[in-house]
Order: structure tokens, then sequence, then C-alpha cells
């Protein structure tokens, strides 16, 4: 359990830090559509990248995944000695 927990929040924090500067956040994206008679915009729409999101999710599982099992193979390498 202690170790399953660990490795998430280990993979976690170097997920988020390994995506936000290999994937290239920036943001939140803004759409205007259209103008109205003053020059104000008709309709924003505001859009999260949602593959950022999903990639970002993967480098995280793919981290903690990582971080478990070089975790469990230096006990067993321990444990033999």
């Amino acid at each position: 359990m202690k170790k399953g927990l660990i490795s998430l929040l280990g993979g976690i924090i170097l997920g988020v830090i390994i995506s936000y500067y290999t994937l290239g956040y920036n943001g939140l994206t803004y759409y205007i559509h259209g103008r109205d008679e003053t020059g104000g915009p008709v309709q924003v729409i505001h859009e999260i990248d949602v593959d950022l999101l999903m990639n970002g999710l993967l480098i995280v599982v793919g981290i903690s995944i990582l971080i478990y099992f070089i975790w469990t193979l230096a006990e067993k390498k321990i444990g033999n000695h």
C-alpha cells in the first residue's frame, strides 16, 4: 500500500513537471466568433486542449508504473543479499 501510494505521488509530481516542459502547455484557448455593432465579441469559447491532458495523464501513469517496478526490483535485489 505504501509503495503504491508513494509511486503514485512520485509519478504525479514528476509527470506534471515533465508534461509541462515537454508538451508545451499554453493555457486555455479563447476563440471569438463574430462581432456586434460596437466591435465587441458576440461569442467567446474557452477550450481546453484534450490531447494535452490525455498525453499528460499517460505520462503520469507511465512514470508511476515505472517507479513502482523499479522499487519492486530494488527490494528483490536487496532482499536476496
